[in-house]
């Protein structure tokens, strides 16, 4: 199907195309791509079924860091969702902006999950080691507890919350890949050009052939993730029966060494 032509100088035209739901984009992946599609949507029915004991979990203990632990958990499945519906629709761009919030959250959650102290800064020649109860101090707003922060936290407090050094990296990985779509560079730009038709831009979503490989990798990277995510809920939800040991205290710095 040849892509609808907009005439971005008439308001009308405009108009239409914000509420156009791109129809054509979307079959245009059903086409090509159905076989990965329902890959996803199979690995991510497997963790949405996960949800329910999560959320039952989150509800049973009645706290606020199980709460936030529920929540970054289902902001993840969502955000998945929401992201592939994004690429569906040929907004890549924003399609991966949005995937680096599901690698932050996966971080905050497991950062929330513990209730002791954990480093969320560490020691340099200017500033000390800063360490601080997470879930209660993202709950309170503390700068220090940002979302871009947090696979790096994540890092420096992997053994004490029983996470391997392998899977930390992965994330980071991850991380950086999606921080391209995230601002503005190349990458954002070669997704609104086609590459069959040199110096042609496409405005909203758009599908192009030449890209089917490239959308083929986004899906197959969201399906990875996807199959990995159960052991990963398995592990939050014991941290989320356990009964609470310590209160909520405020930031702690480290003693000098």
């Amino acid at each position: 199907m040849t892509p609808p032509k907009i005439d971005p100088t008439n308001p009308e035209a405009l108009l239409n195309e914000l509420f156009d739901d791109d129809r054509w984009v979307k079959d245009k992946f059903a086409e090509h791509l159905s076989g990965p599609i329902l890959e996803l949507c199979e690995a991510l029915a497997g963790c949405f079924r996960l949800m329910t004991a999560v959320n039952e979990a989150a509800t049973k203990t009645e706290t606020v860091r199980t709460a936030l632990v529920g929540a970054f958990v289902f902001g993840v499945l969502d955000d998945i969702m929401v992201s592939t519906k994004l690429l569906l629709t040929g907004k890549l761009p924003a399609a991966g902006n949005l995937m680096r919030q599901v690698i932050e959250g996966i971080a905050m959650s497991i950062l929330c999950s513990a209730d002791k102290p954990l480093i969320v800064r560490r020691k340099t020649k200017k500033e000390s080691e800063i360490k601080m109860l997470y879930w209660d101090r993202l709950n309170a707003g503390d700068k220090l507890t940002r979302g871009y922060l947090a696979v790096d936290q994540l890092a420096w407090n992997a053994v004490q919350l029983g996470v391997l050094a392998v899977a930390v990296e992965r994330l980071r990985e991850a991380k950086d890949y999606y921080n391209t779509f995230s601002h503005c560079g190349t990458a954002t730009i070669t997704n609104r050009v086609s590459l069959e038709g040199i110096g042609v831009f496409h405005m909203g979503g758009h599908f192009d052939d030449a890209k089917v490989e490239v959308y083929r990798a986004e899906l197959q990277g969201r399906i990875g993730l996807s199959r990995m995510l159960p052991s990963f809920m398995e592990h939050l939800l014991n941290t989320m029966t356990v009964p609470a040991t310590t209160s909520a205290t405020p930031a702690q710095r480290a003693e000098p060494a």
